[in-house]
């Protein structure tokens, strides 16, 4: 039943990112440019609604948070390699797949790519590993357990300011 779940769950996310035009180089270009806020709106939209759903899944039982360890070396060199592959590219990994199953070659390149990258670090994570992991390492930190809150509390504001944002923002930079 969960595997069913997950399948119809995630054709609706492919489907929301083919209809908003997320699988679309130029769209994704304007974006980063800041001349086109469609897939902006999209992406705060999904924060917004992902973080209040998620809490409140978690706060009523049906869920389980499990929080990964910060290491602060290890997301910025993560940050790095995800936005110059998103810059060059013009994909995601998301969007990405969602334009090569539009038999896009270009996707298809990124795609490969992004598969090829994620076998040398795997094949390189034993090398690297401690160094990776001994910069920054905090533990498993959030925000409200730094604040001694239920994350559902801050959850709420944050997911909706989020979802606020979205409403506000123009879809074009000539809307402003």
């Amino acid at each position: 039943m969960k595997l069913l779940l997950g399948l119809i769950l995630g054709g609706a996310f492919g489907a929301v990112l083919q209809m908003s035009g997320a699988s679309s180089y130029t769209k994704m270009t304007n974006a980063l440019r800041l001349r086109d806020f469609t897939i902006i709106k999209l992406i705060l939209m999904a924060i917004g609604v992902g973080m209040i759903g998620v809490n409140l899944l978690d706060a009523l039982g049906l869920a389980n948070i499990r929080i990964k360890d910060l290491y602060v070396l290890g997301i910025l060199a993560a940050g790095l390699i995800f936005g110059v592959g998103l810059a060059v590219s013009g994909y995601c990994p998301g969007t990405a797949l969602a334009a090569a199953a539009e038999g896009k070659p270009d996707a298809w390149a990124t795609v490969l790519g992004g598969l090829l990258g994620a076998a040398v670090f795997a094949f390189l994570f034993p090398e690297i590993e401690e160094y990776l992991l001994s910069i920054g390492r905090y533990g498993k930190v959030t925000l409200h357990g730094a604040l001694g809150v239920a994350g559902l509390w801050l959850a709420v504001p944050l997911g909706s300011l989020f979802i606020w944002l979205a409403f506000r923002l123009p879809l074009k930079e000539a809307d402003r």
